[in-house]
C-alpha cells in the first residue's frame, strides 16, 4: 500500500472553542469564505460555518454554509479571534505548501504529520500573517516541500558527501551564468574569434551610450541568424532552470535513484521503483493521452477512489492541477526516476496502427525482403549482443503489444505455405486478431520463440513447455510457452503472460452482499475445507489469494503449493510444484503437514490422493483451500464423492464451495442506458426463476445497459471483466444430502432454499446494476 488508508491513519485532533471564532475557508477553485465556527472536526466530510450574507434588500443575515472538504485547500483560524499556544516539545520544520492555483504558503509543521491522508495542522511562519493556525486538507494540496535543501537530504542519506554536493552547486551556478556567446560557440553557430570581436564592439557601444545586446551585434554583423539567437536564448534559459539533482546525476556524483529517493523524502511522497511494482494497464487509459505526453507522467495503478501517478518532478504544479481537473478520482502522486517513467511511456504510448508506416508494417516489409533474398537469421538474439533481425523484432513487438493491451495469451497459428500465419491475443477472455505474418517465415518465428524459451528447435513432433523472461524497458515479465504440433506439419505456439502481482482486497472482488458475508463466515473458521471451482481462466487462483490476504496475519502460518506461482504475498510460504521430479500437490501436502501449518492452499485437487489428504488435513485442525474444475458448486460435491472420497468424512470437512466465472464488463465510457422491452423482461424472469428481485417483478421501468463502442474499448463496447459467483455454504441439510449421495439437482435445490444464488442469478442481478449485459452473462453461464 503506497499511501495510508484514512481508516488506518491516526485520528486528527479536533478544535473545540469556548466561543465562536473567525475562520477563512480557501477553496481549491481560488474562492474564499469567511465565517464563524464553534468547533472544527477535520475528519468530518462537510465543513460548516456561519457567514454574514448580504440580501438583495441590502440587509445582512447570518446563514449556515456547508462545504465538502474535498473542495477545500485550507482553513485559516484568524489571529484576532483565537488565542493559541503552540505545542511544547513538538519538532517543527519549515515547509512550502503549494496549493491549487499556484499559491504557496510557508509554514511550520511537524514533518510526521504532513503525510496524513486527511490533512495536517500548521503554523504561519510570518509574524504578519492573519492566521494563528492553518489546517491544510490533503485533497487541496499540490505539494508539501520541506525547506531543507536537497543537498542536505543527499548528505544525510549518505548518497553524496559535502564536497561532492558543493561541486554540484558550483556546476549549477556556472551553468546559470553561462554567457549566450559561449552557448553559440557550443552549438557551432559562430566561432570563438567572432564572439570575441562582437564582445569588443559591444563594449565600445556601451561606452558611447548606445548599448546593444550581444545577439544583436552578431546578427547585424551577419555572424548569426535570428534563429540561432532564439535557439541559444532558449538553451540559456533551460540551463538556468537545471536543478541540483540533475546536475549531480550528470556529473556522476549520485545515482538517479538516490536523487529521486531524496526528493520523495523532501516532499513527503512515496518513492516507487516502477520495475518492482504491479502496473495496471487500465490505469493508463484513465487520463487523456495528450496530458500524459505533455507532462511526461505515468499512471500505473488505480482503484475505485484513487489514481496513482508516477512523476519525476514533484513541483510540476501545472501538471498536478490539470490531473485533478481531468479525472474525478483522487490523484495520488508518487516519485519515480525519469528514466523509468520514460521507459514505460515508450511502451504505453506506442501507436496502435499497423499500416506500412508503423513499426510492424516496416518489420513485415523487411521480412518479405529478407525472404526473397534468403537472408533470415531466426537465431538472432542469443548472447549479449542481440542482432535486431526482422524476426527478432517481430516477436519482441508481439510480446510488447500483448502486454500493453492487457492480453492474457498470445496465439501463433500457422496454416502452412498456402495461407498467412495468424496471430491473436486473448483480451478480457475473448480472442481478437492481431496480425498476419507471411507464410514463408512462420517456422522462423516459431524457432525464435523456442530459442527464447530454451526449447529444442529440432523437435517438432511432440509438444514442449517452456518459459520466457522478457525485459520490457527496466521491467521483466514472464511468459509460459506451449508448442503443439498441428496437421500438415505445422506447429502452434501459445504464450501465456503470467500476471504476477499482489492480491486484490476481498471486498473489491465484486461479491454480492450475501456472497461476501457468506465468504467471510467460512474463511474465518479455524479449520475445514473451502473449494473455489470453475473453468480454466475464471479467476480461481486470484480469489483464493484474496481470501488468504484477508486472513494473512502474523498469528497464522500459511503454506501454499501452486503451479505456477503467479501471485506473491508477504507472510505466505509459497512453493512451486514440479511434477516431473515427483513433487506434486500430494507430495507438497505431506510436507506441509510436517511443517506446523494453520492454513494450507493447494493449487488444484487433480486426483483422489490430493483430495483425500485435503479432507484429512481439514479434519485435523487445518483450514484447507483449493480449486477444482467443475461447472457449479453442487456438481463439485458429487464429483469429489464419485472420485472416491468417503461421504461422511467429506461432509464433515466441507465448509463451502464457491463457483466463479469471469464475464466481460461494459465499457464505462460509452455504455448506454435503455428501457428493457417486454420480451427481455420476460426472458430474464424465466432465467432467474423464483424469488426474482423487485426490478424484474415490475412490468415497466426496468433500465438495462448496452454496448456501444469507443476508442477507450477499441470499439468493442467492453472493457475489463467482472466476476459472477455462486456460493454454497455447508449446513446440516447439505451434510445429510452428501452422506446419502443425493443427486446434483437435489443438492442444488437444497442450497437455493438455504439462500444460495446461482451463477445465472448473480449474473442477472449484475446486469440490472449496469455492470454488463445478458449476452455476456449467458456466454459464461448455463441456462
Amino acid at each position: 500500500m503506497l499511501f495510508k488508508e484514512e481508516e488506518d491513519a491516526p485520528k486528527l485532533p479536533d478544535r473545540v472553542f469556548d466561543e465562536e471564532v473567525m475562520v477563512t475557508v480557501c477553496l481549491i477553485n481560488g474562492e474564499s469564505r469567511t465565517g464563524k465556527i464553534r468547533a472544527f472536526y477535520p475528519d468530518a466530510p462537510m465543513f460548516h460555518i456561519k457567514a454574514t450574507v448580504r440580501q438583495p434588500t441590502g440587509a445582512s443575515q447570518q446563514e449556515g454554509i456547508d462545504t465538502p472538504v474535498d473542495q477545500i485547500a485550507y482553513v485559516g483560524f484568524l489571529e484576532d479571534s483565537i488565542q493559541l499556544d503552540r505545542p511544547e516539545g513538538e519538532i517543527l520544520r519549515e515547509f512550502d505548501i503549494h496549493i491549487a492555483g499556484g499559491k504557496k504558503l510557508t509554514v511550520e509543521v511537524n514533518p510526521e504529520h504532513v503525510s496524513h491522508p486527511v490533512g495536517f495542522y500548521s503554523y504561519p511562519l510570518s509574524k504578519y500573517s492573519l492566521y494563528a493556525e492553518l489546517f491544510f486538507f490533503s485533497a487541496g494540496v499540490n505539494a508539501t516541500e520541506d525547506k531543507e535543501p536537497l543537498g542536505s537530504f543527499l548528505m544525510r542519506s549518505g548518497a553524496a558527501g559535502s564536497e561532492e554536493v558543493h561541486a554540484g552547486l558550483a556546476e549549477q551556478q556556472a551553468n546559470r551564468n553561462m554567457p549566450i556567446g559561449q552557448i553559440l560557440v557550443e552549438q557551432e553557430a559562430v566561432d570563438e574569434e567572432e564572439v570575441n570581436e562582437a564582445v569588443k564592439d559591444q563594449e565600445k557601444a556601451h561606452k558611447s551610450g548606445k548599448p546593444m545586446r550581444l545577439g544583436e551585434f552578431l546578427v547585424d554583423a551577419g555572424l548569426a541568424t535570428e534563429d540561432d539567437i532564439t535557439n541559444a536564448l532558449a538553451e540559456q534559459k533551460k540551463r538556468r532552470g537545471k536543478r541540483l539533482g540533475e546536475v549531480l546525476v550528470e556529473l556522476g556524483i549520485v545515482t538517479e535513484d538516490a536523487v529521486s529517493t531524496a526528493l520523495a523524502k523532501k516532499f513527503h511522497l512515496p518513492y516507487v521503483d516502477l520495475d518492482h511494482v504491479e502496473l495496471v494497464p487500465e490505469a493508463f487509459d484513465e487520463l487523456p493521452r495528450e496530458l500524459i505526453e505533455r507532462y511526461r507522467i505515468f499512471p500505473f495503478q488505480s482503484d475505485d477512489k484513487r489514481l496513482y501517478i508516477a512523476m519525476a518532478d514533484p513541483l510540476a504544479m501545472e501538471a498536478i492541477e490539470m490531473l485533478r481537473f481531468s479525472n474525478p478520482k483522487r490523484i495520488m502522486e508518487v516519485i519515480a526516476t525519469s528514466t523509468q517513467i520514460e521507459d514505460n511511456l515508450k511502451i504505453y504510448l506506442d501507436t496502435d496502427g499497423f499500416d506500412s508506416n508503423s513499426e510492424m508494417g516496416q518489420i513485415l516489409d523487411e521480412l518479405r525482403d529478407e525472404t526473397e533474398s534468403g537472408g533470415i537469421d531466426f537465431t538472432a538474439g542469443e548472447g549479449d549482443e542481440v542482432s535486431e533481425s526482422a524476426v527478432t523484432r517481430l516477436v519482441n513487438r508481439m510480446i510488447i503489444d500483448a502486454y500493453r493491451r492487457g492480453a492474457s495469451d498470445i496465439h501463433v497459428e500457422p496454416y502452412g505455405k498456402e495461407r498467412s500465419t495468424v496471430t491473436r491475443f486473448r483480451v478480457d477472455g475473448h480472442c481478437e486478431n492481431y496480425q498476419k505474418i507471411p507464410s514463408s517465415v512462420w517456422s522462423n518465428v516459431v524457432a525464435r520463440i523456442k530459442i527464447m524459451s530454451n526449447l529444442d528447435i529440432t523437435e517438432r513432433r511432440k509438444p514442449q513447455d517452456g518459459k520466457i523472461k522478457f525485459k520490457l524497458g527496466q521491467k521483466q515479465i514472464e511468459l509460459r510457452v506451449a508448442t503443439i504440433p498441428t496437421v500438415n506439419g505445422n506447429e502452434d505456439v501459445v504464450m501465456r503472460i503470467l500476471a504476477a502481482g499482489k492480491p486484490m482486497p476481498l471486498d473489491q472482488m465484486g461479491f454480492s452482499d450475501a456472497s461476501y458475508g457468506g465468504t467471510l463466515s467460512i474463511i474465518t473458521k479455524p479449520y475445514g475445507l473451502i473449494l473455489c471451482v470453475g473453468p480454466t481462466g475464471s479467476g480461481k487462483t486470484t480469489t483464493l489469494h484474496s481470501m488468504l490476504g484477508h486472513i494473512n496475519t502474523k498469528e497464522r502460518k500459511i503454506w501454499t503449493a501452486e503451479d505456477p506461482v503467479e501471485i506473491t504475498q508477504h507472510g505466505l510460504r509459497q512453493v512451486q510444484v514440479h511434477a516431473a521430479i515427483g513433487f506434486n500437490f500430494a507430495a507438497a501436502m505431506r510436507a506441509f503437514l510436517r511443517a506446523d501449518p494453520d492454513v494450507i492452499m493447494v493449487g488444484e485437487m487433480r486426483d483422489e490422493e490430493t483430495a483425500s489428504m485435503g479432507v484429512e488435513a481439514s479434519l485435523t485442525g487445518h483450514l484447507v483451500l483449493s480449486t477444482l474444475h467443475t461447472n457449479s458448486a453442487p456438481e463439485t460435491i458429487t464429483r469429489l464423492v464419485d472420485m472416491g472420497l468417503d461421504p461422511f468424512t467429506f461432509s464433515d470437512a466441507l465448509l463451502g464451495v464457491l463457483a466463479q466465472r469471469l464475464a466481460r464488463r461494459l465499457c464505462s465510457k460509452c455504455k448506454q442506458a435503455y428501457d428493457a422491452s417486454a420480451e427481455e423482461l420476460q426472458e430474464m424472469r424465466k432465467l432467474y426463476g423464483e424469488n426474482a428481485p423487485p426490478e424484474l417483478q415490475d412490468d415497466s421501468g426496468l433500465q438495462l445497459w448496452k454496448a456501444v463502442g469507443c476508442d477507450h474499448c477499441r470499439d468493442t463496447g467492453y472493457k475489463g471483466r467482472f466476476a459472477i459467483h455462486e456460493l454454497l455454504v455447508n449446513d446440516d441439510d447439505i451434510r445429510a444430502a452428501i452422506q446419502q449421495r443425493k443427486t446434483v439437482e437435489e443438492i442444488r435445490h437444497m442450497a437455493i432454499d438455504g439462500g444460495m444464488r446461482t451463477l445465472l442469478q448473480d449474473g442477472i442481478e449484475k446486469c440490472i446494476s449496469g455492470i454488463s449485459d445478458l449476452k455476456q452473462v449467458l456466454s459464461v453461464c448455463s441456462r
